[in-house]
């Protein structure tokens, strides 16, 4: 019954969110990440996990006003369920203008959940954002299979992407590309290789010839 309730709300959410038309906003991304990781500790230490915030500061970014709570508290969950005791789940971040770039070639904001659980095959991660999936042979049956589609919907919301991937070393990386709510400094390459393309300038002083 409780499984089947939250399976209605599941549903309920996402037809909310297909019909919102909520503008994105500034949200402090490290006050979330820290927020959200002091609320699960004590949880996470039931099942002797810890869960830690990596990374420089990576600012505010463009998401649906408590949109980004929602998605943190989704990944984690989804983590704690299958990592092993005396793991870490990592909720690591990345500025924008970063080397890595989201999936359309832009800048953004990367926050990742990562997990050190069995992580998911190549099909099984196409899949996982279907609704109602579940992985094949999973032994937690108290899952709805709406997570991580209310996930991508609220991410999509902001303006932003997600994507999983294996994480090094074993498990799961869920990474969520958000855009910055400041503009993004211009790496010093570039403006070395736009300064370049300018005609030079005339010298104040007359140069001296040896």
């Amino acid at each position: 019954m409780d499984r089947l309730a939250r399976m209605v709300g599941g549903l309920l959410a996402l037809a909310r969110l297909e019909h919102a038309a909520t503008a994105p906003e500034p949200v402090d991304a490290d006050a979330v990440l820290a927020d959200r990781a002091a609320a699960w500790m004590a949880l996470a230490a039931e099942h002797h996990v810890q869960i830690t915030v990596t990374g420089p500061p990576a600012g505010k970014v463009q998401a649906i006003p408590g949109a980004l709570e929602q998605i943190v508290d989704n990944l984690v969950s989804n983590a704690l369920r299958v990592a092993p005791p005396a793991s870490t789940i990592t909720l690591h971040r990345e500025p924008a203008g970063e080397p890595a770039t989201a999936a359309d070639g832009t800048q953004h904001v990367q926050l990742h959940v990562i997990d050190q659980g069995p992580g998911m095959t190549a099909a099984d991660r196409a899949r996982a954002f279907d609704r109602f999936w579940r992985a094949p042979g999973s032994t937690h049956h108290d899952g709805t299979g709406l997570g991580l589609p209310i996930v991508r919907q609220l991410t999509h919301a902001g303006g932003g992407q997600i994507t999983l991937n294996p994480a090094p070393g074993g498990g799961l990386d869920a990474t969520i590309y958000l855009r910055p709510a400041a503009p993004i400094r211009q790496h010093p390459t570039a403006r070395t290789a736009r300064t370049q393309q300018r005609p030079p300038r005339r010298p104040r002083t007359r140069m001296r010839t040896r």
